[in-house]
């Protein structure tokens, strides 16, 4: 039961939020935020309040909602708003989805129109350091009272009491709550357990000869070993090769250092001794022929798809894989999951890239009041559990809520995906671990790195070019930009 509550802890990249009403007349007017109804003696009426919140029940309120639409569909959203406007209807969504929110998102932030802007939006950017700057900037509203207000139906019981520490540090990371943790997604490497029993191939080696030895097995069978979406190659670094850095600090005794450097820039980043030797085993894994030929020009459905057709044996991606190829699944397939043990200590600990606190809805700053709290009204309803099990069921990820593996019957609503992460997760000894970072360099010489290290991926998978010069190389460039953006 240990495993289930760490495992409800991590949160997907990639987690679709999409639905839409609006009011009964089919307006769309925003509301100007004014008080509610008034007795005699100038105080709110309490019939004309909602009595959990306070807030008014005559005036109506249209939140504008951008959604970033992804892999794990829209049911369970479509659920949440459906309930939500059931029980307080004077509420509507005018709700703007797409799987490229990005760019309908800033356009609208350039504009500078915060009247056209979104009230309530998924902060999908095309690059990390915007939110970074919007957060600096004060953009956001501030989401703080949310922590200590009752989860849905449960008197006493305080939201922060259901979230992580680490997912509660995550969003605390620039110094206030810009959005709550909401899912999550657990990433590795994802395969058929079919394919595998039939060819007696190991599904879960505890050792790295084991993980090296499997991968010899499946070339000998002809099929490709490991797969990635080149075009979006940061699946095969952030999901598998960045967490055998982690492997082998633990290992050698240097953890606590190794994460505190890894969350504050406060030492190399690109060139420690650890993620050197990551991208080595990666450029013998190139060398070796263990990627596909022309991977570069694979996207991430592509990957998956070699999978689904047995023509790659695992694809390195998130656990919303299930969801999202759902419709291109064959019957006799059985989704597997395993990670990348990185010493020969069969009872090491395995780290696994864990999305803490990356997903959440964000609240525009420059709204009207009454506006802004509907809007935290309508995201604290979804950690309801009845939300957090669509979640599970419909969207094939881990929910928010701590508590939610203490019910075996939410358990069980879980997509075949999470239960094999589970699965693996009884067989080791499996700590997860999220990429967030407690700042951001947003210097010009941090994004020429990270170009760097993004082109370097598909060039070292395809034995084309030793990742050590680049690395260094990138490592200068982030130093530069390290220096002149850390906190004062």
């Amino acid at each position: 039961m240990r495993n289930v509550s760490v495992i409800s802890l991590s949160f997907m990249m990639a987690l679709s939020l999409l639905a839409g009403c609006t009011d009964s007349s089919g307006g769309k007017t925003e509301s100007s935020g004014s008080p509610a109804p008034t007795n005699s003696g100038g105080t709110k009426t309490e019939a004309n309040v909602y009595p959990e919140n306070g807030l008014p029940k005559d005036e109506k309120v249209v939140i504008k909602v951008g959604f970033w639409e992804s892999g794990s569909g829209r049911a369970w959203m479509d659920t949440a708003v459906k309930k939500f406007t059931e029980k307080y209807p004077n509420v509507s969504f005018d709700i703007t989805a797409s799987p490229t929110l990005s760019t309908i998102l800033e356009p609208k932030i350039a504009s500078g129109d915060d009247k056209d802007m979104f009230d309530m939006f998924t902060p999908s950017f095309s690059a990390g350091e915007q939110y970074v700057r919007l957060t600096k900037a004060g953009k956001f509203e501030p989401q703080d009272d949310l922590w200590e207000r009752d989860v849905p139906g449960e008197a006493g019981k305080k939201l922060r009491s259901v979230i992580s520490d680490d997912a509660y540090d995550a969003a605390l990371s620039f110094g206030y709550t810009t959005k709550v943790p909401l899912g999550g997604y657990t990433a590795g490497l994802f395969f058929d357990q079919n394919l595998f029993d039939k060819n007696g191939w190991n599904k879960s080696p505890a050792t790295w000869d084991e993980f090296v030895a499997l991968l010899d097995q499946i070339k000998a069978a002809g099929v490709i070993p490991i797969t990635f979406p080149g075009v979006y190659a940061g699946y095969l670094t952030d999901y598998a090769f960045n967490m055998i850095p982690f492997d082998l600090a633990k290992a050698n005794g240097k953890f606590d250092g190794y994460i505190a450097n890894f969350r504050d820039f406060k030492g190399p980043q690109y060139t420690t001794e650890e993620n050197k030797e990551a991208w080595k085993r990666m450029y013998e894994f190139g060398k070796k022929g263990y990627f596909p030929e022309g991977v570069a020009a694979l996207n991430h459905t592509q990957s998956q798809m070699q999978v689904l057709q047995r023509k790659a044996a695992l694809v390195a991606t998130g656990d919303w894989v299930g969801n999202e190829m759902k419709e291109h699944t064959p019957a006799d397939f059985k989704w597997g999951y395993m990670a990348i043990p990185a010493t020969n200590d069969a009872n090491q600990t395995v780290f696994i890239n864990s999305g803490v606190a990356d997903v959440g809805f964000a609240i525009w700053k420059a709204k009207p009041d009454l506006t802004k709290k509907w809007a935290k009204e309508f995201i604290l309803s979804l950690y309801d559990f009845s939300i957090q099990e669509t979640l599970a069921s419909e969207a094939g990820t881990y929910p928010g809520r701590l508590d939610y593996g203490k019910d075996a019957a939410r358990i069980a609503k879980l997509q075949p995906v999470q239960a094999a992460v589970m699965e693996y997760t009884t067989k080791h000894n499996v700590q997860y671990v999220s990429s967030r970072r407690n700042f951001y360099p947003t210097s010009p010489e941090a994004g020429q790195a990270g170009k760097l290290v993004s082109e370097l991926i598909t060039a070292v998978a395809t034995g084309k070019k030793d990742p050590v010069p680049v690395l260094e190389e990138a490592e200068k460039l982030l130093q530069k930009a390290i220096e002149k953006d850390r906190p004062q």
